[in-house]
């Protein structure tokens, strides 16, 4: 056990190291190379801004996933690996020229389609509705329809700095623990490392002006097919502990702002005659942004409240309720806080304008020394990277 955890961290150590070198030198040719991010009517930053960073945690992870294969042999991350390259070159594509959303629909049923017939699909339901192994015919459909649709909420939630990443953070993480406590060193340390390499990404995305990017499509695309690939692993593991007979529960809540955000915003979107792919800012990062408050703090409220969910959930798991059951109050719970929060906000904007006005007036005086500090901690952070820049450059 000791071992295994020593492996993980050294991996995870090498991938952040690995994420900090490219980080810089990616940027830069970002720039040289003109590919950046143009602000527009519906885009929330004012400057462009380097849209690769998808291919900085991409690099990381395929350098150190081979690493690992030193201490873990194993032909099982093969299938994995060339779905999420093939996702990372659609994003990639999408990032450059951008392609339509039936291209990309095309490449994303194609990817989970090919998991699918390695095995890799969404096959038990773990009592759920007096419900376990699911037929083929039943089976495939299903995971497409997930997968697809867990690919593109991880997408349509990357709306605010550091929010996609950090959720990434947070779903790997949970993962590993789960794959470590149920013996699964591969998958473990796949999870591992995507926490070391997407780690420096949070930083630069949050907290520098002079190596800030953005993830863009081919690091949202690849995290969607991770957390569609892990939710496979997750359901076909042992149930070897309590919380392991809830684990479609489980997972809706990990992913509860980003899936019922974007089942909310489809929703409207078709109701109001719309595409349900069509942009706009409907999203719940959005209310707050239009409150006045920073992206550092509209990431930590929605990562705080992910977490919280989380924590609802295991406490609902000690009361030993019927999967079934344990279900439907998950989704009320993760409904009312993910739909609850902005259909207020919302509310109050439209019917209370003077009390929305208000609350906008007490936000700005909140996040005054908190944006204080950040901006301190912002220009430590990129004078301490370009020292190190510096000391590279010199003979």
């Amino acid at each position: 056990m000791i071992h295994s955890l020593l492996i993980a961290l050294l991996c995870a150590s090498l991938a952040a190291l690995t994420a900090v070198v490219l980080n810089p030198v990616i940027v830069f040719l970002a720039y040289k190379k003109n590919i950046l991010d143009i602000p527009n009517f519906r885009k929330l930053q004012k400057r462009p801004v380097p849209v690769l960073g998808g291919m900085s945690v991409y690099m990381a992870m395929v350098i150190v996933v081979f690493a690992g294969q030193f201490f873990y042999p194993s032909h099982e991350i093969l299938v994995p690996f060339v779905g999420i390259t093939v996702m990372f070159y659609v994003g990639f594509l999408d990032d450059l020229v951008g392609l339509k959303p039936s291209t990309r629909f095309f490449f994303q049923i194609l990817v989970i389609s090919l998991f699918c017939y390695e095995g890799l699909q969404l096959d038990n339901l773990q009592g759920l509705f007096g419900i376990y192994q699911l037929p083929p015919y039943v089976a495939w459909p299903l995971s497409i329809f997930a997968g697809v649709g867990l690919i593109n909420a991880l997408n349509m939630i990357d709306g605010v700095d550091g929010l996609a990443s950090s959720g990434g953070v947070f779903f790997c993480t949970l993962s590993g623990l789960f794959f470590v406590r149920h013996g699964d060193p591969v998958y473990a340390l796949v999870a591992v490392v995507f926490v070391g390499a997407l780690i420096p990404f949070v930083f630069c995305n949050l907290f520098s002006r002079k190596y800030k990017m953005f993830i863009g499509d081919s690091g949202s695309l690849i995290l969607g097919t991770l957390a569609y690939l892990f939710c496979c692993r997750m359901l076909s593991a042992p149930n070897f502990y309590p919380l392991d007979n809830y684990l479609v529960s489980v997972m809706l809540t990990i992913f509860a702002v980003p899936v019922f955000d974007t089942l909310r915003v489809m929703t409207v979107r078709i109701i109001h005659r719309k595409s349900p792919f069509s942009a706009d800012k409907t999203h719940l990062h959005h209310i707050f942004v239009v409150l006045g408050m920073p992206h550092f703090i509209i990431t930590f409220i929605i990562m705080t409240m992910g977490v919280l969910l989380v924590v609802i959930n295991y406490l609902l798991s000690l009361l030993c309720w019927h999967p079934t059951v344990h279900l439907v109050v998950t989704l009320l719970v993760n409904c009312s806080a993910v739909w609850g929060v902005y259909g207020i906000l919302h509310r109050i904007e439209r019917k209370r304008p003077e009390v929305f006005l208000h609350l906008k007036a007490r936000v700005r005086l909140s996040v005054a020394a908190p944006v204080r500090q950040y901006k301190s901690f912002q220009n430590f952070l990129d004078n301490k990277l370009m020292c190190m820049r510096r000391r590279k450059k010199r003979p």
